[in-house]
């Protein structure tokens, strides 16, 4: 009874309906029009009304939620697939890049006269305080020894400084202990390239020397180092330095992104350390 209480409008729309429903059964003749049946006709559009708009409204709520289920599938498949589409492009891309890189070394292999190993960089230095250094991954079962140079398609990397069995660690051109006998490619001016941590410096260059920025420089050959003729890097300012000319020289290899180099199998005879 309580509910009844509580909802009185809600039980006579339900009881009207009904009123409705059964007084048309009671209509023998539906052909008949009568002011009743036209009463009940009339009665009977609001709440018929009613029920159609709501069942529209959840049929039409349940089909987009449906259609929302199948977009939101087919838009993860489309991701998934366009993600394996961008990856296969960058394996593709990487591919290239490193059999190009590849190419370039073994043309450079060409130019030495002594048996060279392909490397590969895999890591940075070991040390915090020594940070002009990479290992690779070759050692003594490849045949390098301490000393050997390394060269990559571009030009001078460094020298093996340590060797293991299957890695070895490989001291770069910028590193402080590292120098080259070198020239300037164009006027034969010679000097020694020498490591300042991030770069290089050209020092005891003589006074009267013809030497101007974008001169490239090259290895002599005269150290016991390296191959004459290797690329070092490019003069890019030149400052007096007591009674010499000293060139600060930009390496040309991109040092800090190495992935492939070559060491040539070449015994060091007297190598010049930086002091």
């Amino acid at each position: 009874m309580g509910f009844l209480r509580r909802h009185p409008i809600l039980i006579s729309i339900i009881l009207l309906i009904l009123a409705i429903q059964v007084s048309s059964l009671y209509i023998n003749d539906k052909q008949v029009e009568n002011p009743f049946s036209r009463s009940i006709l009339n009665l009977n559009y609001y709440p018929q009304k009613f029920i159609h708009s709501v069942t529209g409204r959840i049929v039409t709520v349940w089909e987009n939620y449906i259609d929302l289920i199948d977009t939101k599938k087919e838009n993860l498949k489309l991701r998934l697939e366009n993600q394996k589409l961008r990856q296969k492009t960058i394996e593709i891309s990487e591919v290239k890049l490193q059999n190009e890189r590849l190419r370039k070394l073994l043309q450079f292999k060409e130019y030495t006269t002594h048996k060279t190993v392909t490397a590969n960089v895999i890591a940075g230095s070991p040390s915090l305080l020594r940070t002009e250094v990479v290992i690779i991954d070759k050692g003594a079962e490849s045949g390098i020894t301490e000393g050997m140079p390394v060269a990559s398609y571009d030009g001078i990397v460094g020298r093996i400084h340590l060797v293991g069995d299957k890695n070895s660690e490989v001291i770069l051109i910028t590193d402080p202990l590292s120098a080259v006998d070198a020239y300037i490619h164009r006027t034969r001016a010679r000097g020694i390239v020498k490591g300042t941590g991030n770069s290089c410096v050209m020092d005891y260059i003589e006074n009267n020397t013809d030497i101007s920025n974008g001169d490239k420089v090259i290895s002599s050959g005269k150290d016991g180092f390296f191959p004459k003729g290797v690329l070092i890097g490019t003069v890019d300012n030149i400052e007096q330095k007591g009674g010499f000319l000293s060139a600060h020289v930009s390496p040309n290899v991109e040092l800090k992104s190495l992935e492939e180099v070559l060491v040539i199998l070449k015994k060091p005879g007297n190598i010049a350390f930086n002091e």
